[in-house]
């Protein structure tokens, strides 16, 4: 095992990336430093200026650079005998649109094949939150971010969305006949029942109703299959595409007539998430989180399929020795701290192993 004797931390984010690492390396070098300790280096937030916001552990940040330039980075390392100490942020993610764990979550509920990742408490006192998430990533109150058209409802290939600002948040495929069937009876008079494209669209209006029966990996698939067949409907037929935007318009309301976004509210409400004024969650946050941070959930990594899936990618760098060390973020807030790293021992040790084979 390399024990580093003097590291460097660098800091990575858009603006200090991979490349400008490089250029250094010679300098570090000259200063006698054995290790490279390097700021994570996985997808993050977009922006992010620190990386510990993680939105996928397994995808290098593109905003640091490419794989081959990322490589070009180790190689030089490498060149110069030094290891490379990685941090890695085990204990929490960032709550954000692009964390696609935790979409998938908010968009399918307990039926979500990841629906064990997160550290939620989905049985709780707060009725308003029974079986729900909380969301409490609002600048104000609920009902004035709503009725002030701040929290708006859109439709893209991706599907049905909620948007707040750069927030985006998914609707569950059970609402989507709660949009679909609303004034369908205009829609039924242009087009005409035996319409080959209002039968299709019934069609969709039946698997999104039918879809409470399937789980995990069979919803995501039957999901992603409505989700084709509505946006396939919508750009070749001119009424499906107008009765679906202005559909949107109504649901979005007007500002100053509050009664005009209880349909939004409505679908809202048969969300697995809540949308909240970001002070609530004093109160009612029903979500492990790092501190009193909202925008950084927790992550159950003592759960071993948690474990697996989210060290992936550090795993296949250990395994190839581009990274000799690890340094643990905010290990104190993981369930069981121990066996965490006694699991991380063990799985290291068994990289390097299968490692050392490949290579005889």
């Amino acid at each position: 095992m390399r024990i580093p004797t003097t590291t460097y931390r660098i800091q990575f984010h858009s603006e200090f990336n991979f490349e400008k690492a490089r250029q250094i390396v010679p300098y570090l070098a000259e200063l006698g430093i054995s290790d490279v300790y390097a700021s994570p280096i996985f997808k993050a937030r977009a922006g992010s200026t620190h990386g510990y916001d993680v939105v996928d552990p397994n995808q290098i940040n593109p905003e640091l650079g490419t794989e081959t330039v990322f490589q070009n980075l180790l190689a030089a390392i490498a060149k110069y005998q030094m290891g490379w100490l990685q941090d890695i942020v085990p204990n929490h993610m960032a709550y954000d649109s692009q964390n696609e764990y935790l979409m998938d979550v908010l968009e399918n509920g307990s039926d979500s094949q990841y629906y064990s990742f997160f550290d939620i408490a989905w049985d709780q006192p707060f009725e308003e939150i029974q079986g729900r998430v909380l969301a409490p990533m609002l600048g104000n109150f609920y009902g004035e971010s709503l009725e002030n058209g701040e929290i708006r409802l859109s439709y893209d290939e991706a599907g049905l969305n909620v948007n707040y600002y750069s927030l985006r948040l998914p609707i569950r495929m059970e609402s989507y006949a709660y949009f679909i069937t609303h004034n369908l009876g205009h829609l039924t008079r242009i087009l005409g029942r035996n319409n080959p494209d209002f039968i299709r669209l019934l069609g969709i209006l039946y698997l999104s109703k039918s879809i409470a029966d399937t789980k995990g990996k069979a919803r995501d698939d039957q999901t992603t299959f409505i989700k084709n067949l509505l946006w396939e409907l919508y750009q070749q037929n001119q009424e499906v595409q107008k009765f679906i935007e202005d559909n949107l318009r109504v649901f979005n309301g007007e500002a100053g007539n509050p009664e005009s976004f209880n349909l939004l509210d409505t679908l809202l409400s048969d969300q697995f998430y809540r949308l909240a004024f970001w002070k609530v969650g004093a109160e009612e946050i029903n979500y492990r989180r790092f501190f009193t941070v909202n925008e950084l959930i927790s992550v159950r990594v003592e759960d071993p399929r948690v474990f697996k899936e989210t060290h992936a990618l550090i795993c296949q760098l250990v395994r190839e020795e581009k990274v000799t060390g690890l340094r643990i973020d905010h290990i104190d807030g993981l369930y069981d701290p121990t066996r965490y790293v006694q699991e991380l021992r063990e799985t290291w040790t068994t990289l390097i192993s299968l490692s050392k084979k490949s290579w005889n």
